[in-house]
């Protein structure tokens, strides 16, 4: 599947260095075909970029340069992606800008910014040997035809496009999706796929990054990597759309598939103590377990939401960074993290967490007391 991509910018000399770049890369030749346009000013613009019929559209954050006729838009790409999400309601939006003009960490309600586009990516992206951003692209534009090419939006077909296991049926239902109803309620395109993208394969708790799944069986990350071990979870892995590069698991499977291979006294432990021993007892050998980031305990059994690291529940507190639903695991910040990082935002502690933030900044290095 060839992608064809709108990108729209009021910079000529920006808008051929793409077009260059996309046209030659070998990462991209071959996956899509950018078609740049000047920022719409006139009905008839708009009307000349629908006839393009794009898979996904890329518009830049700064509109303020005057086109060869001398006209200015003097909008941002995010006001303008509102206009653009009503004439394309089912093609993914992505605001394609500089960091040092649209920094992410310096809008407070990134949620509100964000409602009509579906994702922020950085231009000196693309020229990174390394980048996943051509994967990104796809990915979105994949994962939106295959939700606009569904005939009947019922949320029994939402399930089919994610691949959803049965046995998690009554979890989503929970996880706030876009429509949920046993009668002929319908859900739009672009709503689904921010709710799989935003919700259900942001936040851990159906789904499994691979340092979630790791700690939640009681093992390293790089030890979950590991090909062995990859291919004795291999049904649990997330197949369905918009599927990130790093991959996600679904959590019920991931018990399911070690719960079937346990003995009698592995399946009487939690999993992160029964799923290493089960390894021990099949391949003869140790598997790295997770070990705590404040403490060097092991197994951990939480994942450190500010520093995505193992850690002890114990030696962490409840945190609010976000609305997820209640489904989902919370959110909780290790003591490492308390003490060292500057992204922790004390006004996100319940009352009682910030009582004892000063206690925790105060306690020697390293101290579990």
């Amino acid at each position: 599947m060839v992608v064809k991509i709108l990108y729209i910018d009021d910079d000529e000399t920006e808008l051929k260095r793409y077009e260059l770049k996309f046209r030659y890369d070998t990462r991209m030749k071959d996956r899509f075909k950018l078609i740049i346009k000047n920022t719409p000013k006139k009905r008839g613009d708009f009307e000349a970029l629908m006839k393009i019929c794009p898979g996904l559209i890329l518009v830049d954050f700064e509109l303020i340069k005057p086109d060869s006729n001398g006209d200015v838009i003097g909008i941002s790409g995010v006001t303008l992606s509102t206009e653009l999400r009503q004439k394309f309601p089912d093609v993914p939006i992505v605001l394609f800008t500089r960091k040092s003009v649209f920094n992410i960490n310096s809008y407070s309600d990134i949620k509100q910014t964000l409602s009509s586009l579906d994702d922020i990516l950085y231009k000196h992206d693309v020229f990174k040997a390394n980048s996943n951003l051509p994967d990104l692209l796809y990915e979105l534009a994949v994962g939106f035809k295959k939700l606009g090419n569904i005939k009947t939006k019922k949320w029994e077909n939402l399930l089919k496009v994610i691949n959803a296991p049965e046995s998690e049926y009554d979890n989503l239902k929970l996880a706030d999706p876009p429509v949920y109803s046993e009668q002929d309620s319908k859900w739009s395109v672009s709503k689904s796929a921010k709710w799989i993208r935003d919700t259900l394969l942001y936040y851990p708790g159906i789904l499994y990054d691979p340092v979630y799944a790791a700690t939640f069986l009681g093992i390293s990350e790089e030890a979950f990597l590991k090909k062995d071990v990859q291919e004795f979870f291999r049904r649990a892995k997330y197949s369905g759309i918009f599927s990130p590069p790093e991959g996600r698991w679904w959590k019920i499977k991931l018990t399911e598939i070690a719960n079937a291979k346990m003995i009698k006294s592995e399946a009487s432990m939690v999993i992160r103590e029964g799923f290493p021993s089960l390894w021990k007892r099949i391949k003869k050998r140790h598997i790295e377990r997770s070990k705590c980031i404040y403490s060097g305990e092991s197994p951990a059994d939480w994942v450190c939401y500010i520093l995505k690291k193992p850690m002890m529940i114990k030696y962490s507190l409840f945190y609010r960074p976000d609305s997820r639903p209640s489904v989902m695991d919370e959110a909780r910040v290790s003591f490492k993290a308390i003490r060292t990082s500057n992204e922790v935002n004390d006004t996100l502690f319940d009352p009682i967490g910030q009582e004892l933030l000063p206690k925790i900044r105060k306690m020697k290095k390293g101290s579990v007391e």
